[in-house]
C-alpha cells in the first residue's frame, strides 16, 4: 500500500470521484488520507448534543452534532476534506442477531442514536426503529439467473457512518457535501465530506445554527419539490394526512404499456392477428419443446414427443417470455403456446395491484375493506358532496400502493391510518386463554374445541398499521420486508422499485404440534386457463401448503421463521410439509365449526373474480385472447380472519377471506412430480387434448 502512488489512485478512482462531483483540489488529500488512515475530523470539528424538552422542560429527545471548533474551514484549502468511517455495515436481515451477538457495536449505536434504555432488548427494538435516520445505502452487482437468462442482480449493503458523519444534520440549504467511494485496494468503503461554501466558528453560541453546526442534504439528487418532501420525512417528518389517497396514474394505459420509461420489467409483445387463419395439428405424438428440465423428466406419455428444435414444435412451453404473437398466428397458427398475450397483468405484482384497483375488479368482486377520504372540493355539487367513499381496491387483494409512483398516496393513507389507531383500544399481549367462551360456540367458525376463538387476542382485536413492502418482479420471498415504521418502508423504496400492502395481521393459523405452535400458512392452488373469450377457467384438486417455523404474533416483523412460510428456498431452515387431505382432517379437527369445501368454494369463487377481472380490458390492461394460448399458473394466497358485516344476519362472529399473494408464471412443479409423478401428462392431456381428468374442476 506504501507503493500506491498517487497515479494509479486517480486511474482507480476518477471516474467515481467525477460523478460525485468531488472538487479535484481535494483529490490528492483524499488520496492521502486513505493511504494512512487519517480520519482528522475531531482537529477542526466537535460533537455537541441537542436536547428536545416538553412543556415541562424534561428532555424527550436528542440528539448530536456537528460544529466547527476551529476559527475557518475554508473551500479553498486542498486540505478541507475529511474521511468518515463506516461503523457499521450490514445487511436487514442479521440486524437483530448482529446487535445481540456484538458487545461493542450496541452501546456504540446507542450513544451515536441518543437512546437511553438500559434494557438490551427495548434497546435494539429502539435502534432498529431509529436507524433509517441514520443508515445509508449501496448496492453490489452480482450475477444471476432469471426465465430469460442471465441478469445482474443488485445486492444491498446498508451502512451507519461513524460518530461524526452520522451527526452530520439534515437540510435543504447544506454547506457539506457526502460522498461513499470504494476504496479499490482494499475493496472498502468509506465515505467522505467536504465545505461547499467556508465555514467559521461563532463566538456567540448558536447565534447562526446554520453556520455553526454541519448540515448535509441527503436528498439533493431529487428536484421534485414535492416528492422531495416525502422523501424528507425520516428526518423532517411532515403531515400529509390530508391528502386523497386515490389510484390515479396506475389506473391507465400508460401504466400497464411499455411507452413510459419505467416499465422495463414490462415485456413488449405484438399481439395476435385478429384475420389469421389458425390450425389444428392432429398428429400423434405432438412434438414438445421446452426448456424446463423438469418438464422434460416427467412428459413420459407417448402422446408427446420431445424435441429440442423450436422451430418444428407442436406445443412450446417455455420459460421464457413469447413475445411475437402476431408472427406464431399468421406463420405458425397450429402450434400451441404456454403463455397469454399480456399475462404480465396477472404475473407481476405492481401491475396485479393495479389490476385489484380498476373499477372492473371492484364492481366484478366487491370492493375490499379500504377507502379514500371523502371529497371536500368546493366546487363539487352538492348531491356529490355526500357521495359514499371511494373504494380502494377490491375484496380479494389486500390495499396495495405503488410507491414508485403513489408515494405521496401512501403516506397520506399511512398517516390518516395512524391517526385512527387508538393505541388505548385494548390491552397488549392479553392471551386467549382470558378471553370468555364465544356465545355462538357450536356455530362460529372460529371457535375452538374449548368455545372461545381460536388465535384471537386483543392484540390481535386492534386496527394495524403494518405494511408488506415488495420488490415489483423478484420471487421467493426475496427484498420482502414488513414494517410499520414510516420512515423504514419510506427508505426501502431506495433499494429497488416497490409495492406496499396492507399486512394481513389476523391471518387464519394452523396449530402445528411438533412445534406445539399456532403457526402461519398460504395455500397454493394450480390454475389452467384455456381460454380468456370466453373465459375458461379451472383449478386443481390437490393444493400446496406451506407453513411458518414459529409461532404467529404481530412482533419481530425482521423473523423470516415467523412472518414467511417460503422455506423450501432455505438450506438454514427447516420445511414442514403435509399432504392436503391431511391438512383438512386436522384443520377441521382444529376448528370444529369450519368446513373445508365451504372455504374452498370461496377460494374458487374469489380466483374467478381476480381472472375475471383481468380479462374485462383488453391489453395492455388486461390479458390477451388467442386460441392457441393455453396456460398453468400458480395462485398463492393467505386466509384472513374478517368480522361479519353488518346486517348478514349470521350469529358468526368471524368469516374466512381468501387474499391473493400473487399469481405465478411457470411455478415451481417439483414437489407436485414428487406426490404426482402423472403431473405434467395430465396437465398437457387437458390443456392441449382436452382430455377432462376427474382432478381438475371447472371455476368457469
Amino acid at each position: 500500500m506504501a507503493n500506491y502512488s498517487y497515479e494509479y489512485f486517480l486511474r482507480a478512482h476518477r471516474a467515481a470521484l467525477t460523478v460525485m462531483k468531488v472538487p479535484e483540489l481535494y483529490w490528492p488529500t483524499i488520496h492521502a488520507k486513505l493511504l494512512g488512515k487519517v480520519f482528522d475530523a475531531s482537529v477542526k470539528f466537535e460533537l455537541g448534543m441537542l436536547n428536545y424538552l416538553n412543556d415541562s422542560n424534561e428532555p424527550v429527545d436528542s440528539k448530536l452534532f456537528v460544529s466547527v471548533k476551529v476559527d475557518e474551514i475554508k473551500t479553498s484549502d486542498p486540505s478541507s476534506i475529511f474521511l468518515s468511517d463506516h461503523a457499521w455495515t450490514f445487511q436487514l436481515e442479521g440486524v437483530r442477531k448482529t446487535l445481540e451477538t456484538n458487545p461493542i457495536l450496541l452501546p456504540r449505536m446507542k450513544t451515536l442514536m441518543c437512546i437511553n434504555d438500559n434494557d438490551e432488548q427495548a434497546a435494539i427494538e429502539a435502534i432498529m426503529r431509529k436507524m433509517w435516520k441514520f443508515c445509508r445505502l449501496y448496492q453490489i452487482s452480482e450475477p444471476g439467473q432469471s426465465l430469460e437468462g442471465e441478469i445482474v442482480l443488485k445486492k444491498d449493503v446498508w451502512y451507519i457512518l461513524d460518530e461524526f458523519g452520522s451527526s452530520l444534520q439534515q437540510s435543504t440549504t447544506p454547506n457539506v457535501n457526502v460522498a461513499s467511494l470504494l476504496y479499490v485496494p482494499e475493496q472498502l468503503c468509506y465515505s467522505i465530506f467536504w465545505p461547499i461554501e467556508d465555514l467559521h466558528k461563532e463566538v456567540e453560541l448558536f447565534k447562526s445554527l446554520r453556520v455553526d453546526t454541519l448540515t448535509v442534504d441527503w436528498m439533493s439528487a431529487i428536484k421534485d419539490e414535492e416528492k422531495k418532501a416525502l422523501l424528507l420525512i425520516p428526518w423532517e417528518g411532515g403531515d400529509f394526512s390530508d391528502r386523497s389517497s386515490a389510484h390515479s396514474f396506475v389506473l391507465t394505459d400508460e401504466f400497464f404499456s411499455v411507452s413510459w420509461t419505467g416499465s422495463s420489467h414490462k415485456m413488449r409483445e405484438t399481439l395476435p392477428d385478429p384475420s389469421a387463419k389458425l390450425t389444428d395439428n392432429k398428429k400423434a405424438p405432438q412434438l414438445v419443446y421446452t426448456d424446463m428440465d423438469l418438464v422434460a423428466r416427467t412428459l413420459t406419455s407417448s402422446k408427446y414427443k420431445l424435441t429440442d428444435n423450436y422451430d418444428e414444435a407442436d406445443i412450446i412451453w417455455t420459460r421464457k417470455h413469447i413475445r411475437d404473437y402476431e408472427s406464431f398466428s399468421r406463420n405458425r397458427s397450429h402450434v400451441y403456446l404456454n403463455q397469454f398475450p399480456n399475462e404480465s397483468v396477472i404475473t407481476v405484482k405492481d401491475m396485479l395491484a393495479a389490476l385489484a384497483a380498476t373499477e372492473a375488479a371492484i364492481e366484478i368482486g366487491g370492493p375490499g375493506d379500504a377507502y379514500d377520504i371523502q371529497p371536500e372540493d368546493e366546487n363539487e355539487r352538492e348531491g356529490e358532496r355526500h357521495s359514499p367513499k371511494r373504494a380502494l381496491i377490491a375484496s380479494w387483494y389486500p390495499i396495495t400502493f405503488n410507491l414508485y409512483y403513489e408515494l405521496a398516496q401512501f403516506v397520506a393513507f399511512f398517516q390518516r391510518r395512524a391517526e385512527e389507531i387508538d393505541e388505548n383500544e385494548a390491552e397488549v399481549g392479553r392471551d386467549n386463554d382470558y378471553l370468555p367462551k364465544c356465545s355462538h360456540a357450536d356455530s362460529c367458525l372460529r371457535c375452538g374445541k374449548d368455545g372461545r376463538h381460536v388465535s384471537f387476542t386483543a392484540t390481535a382485536a386492534k386496527k394495524h398499521n403494518i405494511w408488506i413492502v415488495k420488490p415489483w418482479n423478484l420471487g421467493r420471498g426475496l427484498g420482502i420486508h414488513i414494517s410499520d415504521n414510516l420512515d423504514q418502508i419510506i427508505r426501502l423504496n431506495e433499494t429497488n422499485p416497490m409495492i406496499a400492502s396492507r399486512y394481513i395481521t389476523d391471518p387464519v393459523l394452523f396449530y402445528r404440534e411438533d412445534i406445539s405452535s399456532w403457526v402461519k400458512f398460504d395455500v397454493r392452488y394450480v390454475v389452467y386457463l384455456k381460454s380468456v373469450k370466453p373465459l375458461q377457467l379451472y383449478a386443481h384438486k390437490v393444493f400446496w401448503l406451506r407453513f411458518a417455523n414459529k409461532q404467529f404474533s404481530l412482533d419481530h416483523f425482521d423473523d423470516y421463521t415467523k412472518h414467511f412460510t417460503v422455506m423450501n428456498y432455505r438450506e438454514e431452515d427447516g420445511l414442514f410439509q403435509i399432504h392436503h387431505n391431511d391438512f383438512i382432517q386436522r384443520f377441521e379437527s382444529q376448528y370444529p365449526n369450519a368446513v373445508w369445501k365451504d372455504i374452498e368454494a370461496t377460494i374458487h369463487r374469489m380466483l374467478v373474480s381476480v381472472f375475471k377481472s383481468a380479462t374485462a380490458y383488453e391489453p395492455p390492461r388486461g390479458l390477451g385472447a388467442y386460441e392457441k394460448s393455453r396456460a398453468l399458473y400458480a395462485a398463492d394466497l393467505l386466509l384472513e380472519w374478517r368480522r361479519c358485516p353488518n346486517g348478514m344476519g349470521d350469529p358468526c362472529e368471524f368469516i374466512v377471506k381468501p387474499q391473493i399473494c400473487e399469481l405465478n408464471f411457470i411455478p415451481d412443479c417439483t414437489r407436485a412430480c414428487q406426490y404426482y409423478p402423472n403431473f405434467h401428462n395430465e396437465a398437457f392431456d387437458f390443456l392441449f387434448l382436452d382430455i377432462e381428468s376427474q382432478d381438475i374442476v371447472q371455476l368457469c
